[in-house]
């Protein structure tokens, strides 16, 4: 038996395998088998020539005692001439290569097919080749293809199935809001704002991003201090890839540490207009802006949280995308419908990371700089929302700080709203 990567070495139909003497990279019985290294074209291989003590073991073990594998006179009277092998017992050294090798510990079938295209018989000296055609990090799977040949490269099975692998399960102290370090985009605006200061208040350090406005965010930061906090401000143009890297990297070298949770609420207000009256250069602005800037700090964070295996994200969307929308606010609304996806799929895939990934959805607020809307709009609206007021960016602040604190810690995925009912 032995593990190969990369290393095709099974002959063709009518061709004899290369049954050389193989190197043996069994995995440990006592390690988890590691995933991150299985890639798919890994091969694993199985050789034994089968005896007739394997065929008496299974049959004693299965219970099939049928004559055509037990009885020499009764299989010597069929076409085939002699005892032919169990199919479930070849089966098993399929299960042998998955269980020590490929992938290793931790294996556990999730599904299988084999196809039966010649019998073996005792004596035979068989050949297993298992080839990883696909792997699934989010669901931790493995899709792999299997051939078995005789010493005569005749192939007796084939077939395809799938296999989970398994990881330790390990207890982890949940980390408190007052050890984490945070990075909140958009902190110089009101949702931003209320967000960094909550933060703070429970004892977080917390980086504020600003792209121009200084003199607000060392104000903010004056005022997260003031309130017990440690805070730092960073400037960072959240559109520019580049320049959000080097601005994360400036954050880990002052404090030796990972940033593990990460607010996007960076965001402009496109101008409302009709549809027809928008260029598709305006909707691309507005997607730039909210899933360009989510995407660009996403990417740059995500390796220290990955290297901990621990991390919360958390994106900033508009319960407007679960009622009916509101006239002239489709660039907006289809920017924030890209950022609900994103969530949603980065949930999926860091969550075996130990990565939480969620949204928290505000409605309108009471008063909110660069969305000009009548008063009467707004009076409106509170007075259909169940509650009857509109959002405040504390009310926002207070679900984020929950998400992010132990409360949050089996949460992932999820989009909440934050409109006192209206999305009902």
């Amino acid at each position: 038996m032995a593990y190969l990567k990369n290393s095709p070495q099974m002959a063709g139909p009518g061709e004899r395998p290369n049954f050389r003497e193989p190197f043996l990279v069994k995995s440990s019985p006592e390690v988890f088998a590691d995933f991150d290294k299985i890639q798919p074209g890994d091969e694993a291989h199985f050789e034994k020539t089968i005896s007739a003590q394997d065929v008496d073991s299974f049959a004693s073990i299965s219970g099939d005692s049928n004559p055509l594998h037990m009885d020499e006179d009764f299989a010597r009277r069929t076409n085939l001439g002699r005892r032919v092998v169990h199919g479930m017992l070849l089966a098993s050294y399929v299960s042998t290569l998955v269980g020590t090798h490929c992938p290793g510990s931790g294996a556990l079938w999730s599904q299988q097919s084999f196809r039966w295209q010649a019998p073996v018989f005792i004596g035979d000296r068989i050949h297993i080749k298992l080839l990883v055609k696909h792997k699934s990090i989010g669901s931790r799977s493995l899709t792999i293809a299997i051939k078995g040949f005789n010493q005569h490269g005749e192939v007796f099975m084939d077939g395809e199935g799938v296999v989970s692998v398994l990881e330790e399960r390990l207890i982890k102290r949940d980390v408190p809001v007052n050890e984490r370090i945070v990075l909140v985009t958009g902190a110089t605006h009101e949702i931003g704002a209320a967000i960094s200061l909550a933060l703070a208040r429970a004892g977080a350090t917390v980086v504020v991003n600003y792209r121009k406005n200084a003199a607000a965010a060392e104000e903010l930061c004056a005022a997260m201090e003031a309130a017990g906090g440690r805070a730092m401000a960073i400037c960072a143009d959240v559109a520019d890839a580049n320049s959000i890297q080097l601005g994360v990297r400036q954050v880990q070298e002052k404090f030796q540490t990972p940033i593990d949770l990460l607010i996007n609420a960076a965001g402009s207000f496109p101008e409302l207009r009709p549809f027809m009256e928008m260029t598709w250069a305006e909707i691309q602005a507005a997607i730039d802006s909210h899933l360009g800037a989510t995407f660009n700090c996403c990417q740059a964070i995500i390796p220290g949280m990955t290297e901990r295996k621990s991390g919360r994200i958390i994106n900033i969307g508009s319960a407007l995308l679960r009622t009916t929308p509101m006239a002239n606010w489709s660039g907006f609304l289809v920017a924030k419908a890209a950022v609900q996806a994103l969530t949603r799929s980065l949930a999926v895939e860091l969550g075996p990371l130990g990565i939480r990934v969620n949204m928290v959805s505000p409605g309108l607020l009471d008063a909110e700089v660069g969305v000009e809307l009548p008063n009467r709009l707004r009076k409106i609206q509170a007075m259909q929302t169940p509650l009857r007021r509109l959002a405040s960016p504390a009310d926002v602040a207070a679900v984020v700080l929950a998400l992010s604190s132990a409360a949050g810690e089996f949460i992932t995925g999820t989009d909440i709203p934050v409109c006192g009912g209206m999305s009902i």
